[in-house]
């Protein structure tokens, strides 16, 4: 009897091992390819990709929370290199995406390697798609603040209805968070059957990354930390950041002549004391006929913005002394953003679920009572110093490879207004990191030109061999921005069109200078062409009138194309402020050239030469539709 016991005990555990074994073999992570519904720069770039999704569970503990459809992109190399392995591209945020983008590049990300990315949990096509009116409640929430009144019951409210909506669609905080986007990485190389690859990681991918190659060695070739969010402890306060960065590009100004000139005795005790004064007495400024106040979270928050490309970044010692004068005047279009902005980008930018998700299952200071000085990072996001992590606890806390035998390599931006110490960091990771400080860069390093590129693939292809950073200190810099004439709606037009919402005085302007080119150029060049061919004499009495309606028109139209392309040419940094001053001056051609073109509409309309009428009416549309915008010289 215990004979057959036993080999009835050995048949049933053989069979619930081998049923296990089959689950585990159903469940194992599948690439599901789809069509890829991204923007693509050519057919060629089409050809590469790869798009598709790969489900993972929402909580491996309980199946029945559902699951994630990880969105991912396979970029085929252009050239591919036998044998070379593939790198894994993690995404800034959290809450972040890059999916999207990963059409619009032509070049290989580094030659001859295949590039893979996905959306992590929270944000971009991965999704969930929830919360989205919470960035909007959070954009009026800060226009609140600026006319001078308490947002924090509507930020509250806002909070309040993300959670729920969340909780409502079957989302717990144990969905989220950097140790389940680790796996998800995992769940993506098994599905692609890939043995091992590279990791880049950007911003907040850094997180994920360094995470990833502590659980995970043997998947990772090398990893590269571009642009740190490490953990807790070497994340420097508000303050602390943004008046490193500052003190280092008003070092730089120093160091230049006309900057010097332009702005002398200016230092960082003197920016870091106006900055706090804004604490206890905002800064006024005025917008669109109001008055507004700016306190210290409002002006920093236009300050981060400044420091994520080298261009903006040399627009702080400018924008630093205006400040220190007091003088929000000149910098209200910075300061006064969600007012200009309107709903522009209410739908766009970092996901609420991502972030808040994300960050509150990863950083116990978001769950600590804020008692420092100065705002703190998550008023900085979302303007709730304290308690925007109230439903969601934290969890696993993500922290560094510590000891790692695989090539890790930091690169820090001296422009960065976030940036921890690279080297710290590198040394807590011990002799396989090494890391660069490029002073010149600002957020996400490898954006800043061929030099840092050429760093990230020379580390990749060989990180046994130390890369040759000579290129680094001959790296240059756009020139400092030194004075702008204030045009608060150059950050309306450049935010709302890079926001697919071209502003409606765009729209009236354009169709102006179509109607002024068909009725004024093409419609008469076809007509002369047909009277020449056919021997017929011109119509007289036209030219006079139609000459003035073109002329007049084209003139209003260049006295905005030709300032704003000017100053874009000249210093695409000052763009968010305002005009070139010199160049301003040109903005008079545009009311002079509308009142050429109604001139000429009055006469044509006189004369009955409704041809010409078109013409100078597009012309005066064209003029109308410009100065709605705001581009008009006394403004």
């Amino acid at each position: 009897m215990a004979t057959k016991a036993w080999l009835a005990a050995l048949v049933h555990g053989g069979l619930w091992l081998g049923a296990l074994a089959a689950a585990e073999a159903r469940a194992a992570p599948v690439f599901v390819e789809a069509p890829c519904d991204i923007p693509i720069v050519n057919d060629a770039v089409r050809e590469r990709l790869r798009c598709g999704t790969v489900s993972v569970p929402r909580d491996a503990a309980r199946p029945a929370d559902g699951s994630f459809e990880l969105a991912v992109v396979v970029k085929h190399s252009a050239a591919p290199t036998p044998g070379a392995t593939p790198i894994l591209f993690l995404h800034g945020g959290p809450g972040g995406q890059q999916v999207p983008y990963m059409g619009l590049g032509a070049t290989d990300f580094t030659p001859g390697r295949d590039v893979i990315a996905f959306d992590m949990r929270g944000g971009g096509r991965t999704g969930p798609a929830l919360c989205g009116g919470m960035t909007a409640a959070l954009f009026e929430s800060f226009r609140i603040a600026l006319r001078g009144g308490d947002p924090m019951p509507a930020r509250q409210a806002a909070l309040d209805a993300c959670m729920g909506e969340l909780a409502a669609a079957g989302y717990r905080p144990e969905h989220f968070g950097s140790v389940r986007n680790v796996e998800d990485a995992e769940s993506i190389r098994q599905a692609l059957g890939i043995d091992r690859w590279v990791v880049y990681g950007t911003s907040y991918g850094t997180t994920v990354g360094a995470e990833y190659l502590a659980r995970h060695p043997e998947a990772i070739e090398s990893l590269v930390l571009d642009s740190l969010y490490p953990p807790d402890a070497y994340v420097h306060t508000v303050r602390e950041a943004q008046g490193r960065a500052i003190g280092r590009l008003l070092d730089e100004c120093a160091s230049d002549a006309a900057c010097a000139a332009r702005f002398p005795g200016l230092d960082r005790a003197k920016a870091d004391a106006a900055l706090a004064s804004f604490a206890t007495d905002p800064l006024p400024f005025h917008l669109g006929g109001g008055r507004y106040v700016a306190d210290e979270r409002a002006v920093r928050s236009a300050l981060y913005t400044l420091f994520y490309t080298e261009a903006t970044a040399r627009s702080v010692p400018w924008f630093v002394d205006a400040m220190v004068r007091r003088d929000g005047d000149a910098i209200a279009a910075a300061l006064g953003a969600p007012l200009l902005l309107g709903d522009a980008f209410a739908d766009a930018g970092v996901a609420i679920p991502g972030l808040l998700g994300t960050d509150c299952r990863d950083r116990a200071r978001h769950h600590a009572p804020h008692a420092g000085p100065g705002p703190n990072w998550m008023d900085m996001f979302l303007g709730i110093p304290n308690g925007a992590c109230r439903d969601l606890p934290l969890g696993t806390v993500p922290g560094l490879p510590v000891g790692t035998t695989v090539p890790v390599l930091v690169l820090s931006a001296g422009y960065d207004g976030f940036q921890p110490d690279g080297e710290t960091v590198a040394a807590a990771i011990g002799p396989a990191a090494t890391a660069y400080l490029l002073p010149r860069a600002a957020h996400s390093v490898r954006g800043a030109g061929d030099c840092p590129r050429g760093i990230v693939s020379a580390f990749i292809n060989d990180p046994s061999k130390t890369p040759d950073t000579t290129c680094i200190a001959e790296m240059t810099a756009p020139p400092f921005v030194l004075d702008v004439r204030p045009m608060p709606a150059m950050a309306t037009l450049g935010a709302a069109t890079s926001g697919g919402r071209p502003p409606a005085g765009v729209l009236v302007a354009a169709a102006g200078f179509v109607l002024l080119l068909l009725a004024g150029i093409v419609v008469p060049a076809i007509l002369w062409l047909w009277r020449r061919l056919r021997r017929h004499p011109a119509a007289p009495g036209a030219r006079g009138v139609r000459a003035l309606a073109v002329g007049g028109g084209l003139l209003g139209v260049a006295g905005a194309v030709l300032p704003v392309a000017g100053t874009m040419q000249a210093h695409a940094g000052m763009m968010g402020f305002g005009l070139e001053p010199t160049l301003a001056l040109g903005l008079w051609a545009i009311p002079v050239g509308g009142a050429l073109a109604g001139l000429a509409l009055g006469l044509a309309l006189r004369k009955r030469q409704w041809g010409v009428a078109l013409a100078a009416l597009g012309g005066v549309v064209a003029v109308v539709g410009i100065l709605f915008l705001g581009l008009a010289p006394w403004g």
